[in-house]
């Protein structure tokens, strides 16, 4: 067997890994934009209640996704104080 072919096996596999890989962590950050989706939509149902509620966008969902429960109560604050 000729190295050029083990070398271009090597190369694709390596090439395949790196596509499947890329796309589990673009599935990941998908989730948990979604889930920031769902986290301010609760809030809001319950926020309402107070008078309190957070818009529900692409940049407010990507943050509650990204950073969890402290991007919540900083959106909260910002809403507060601004």
């Amino acid at each position: 067997m000729e190295p050029s072919f083990i070398i271009g096996a090597i190369l694709i596999c390596a090439i395949v890994l790196i596509v499947f890989k890329s796309l589990s962590t673009l599935f990941k950050v998908i989730l948990n934009i979604i889930g920031g989706a769902i986290v301010l939509y609760l809030f809001n149902i319950i926020g309402a209640n107070f008078g309190l509620v957070i818009v529900i966008n692409p940049l407010t969902c990507f943050l509650t996704g990204f950073f969890g429960l402290p991007a919540v109560i900083v959106l909260i604050l910002l809403k507060l104080f601004i």
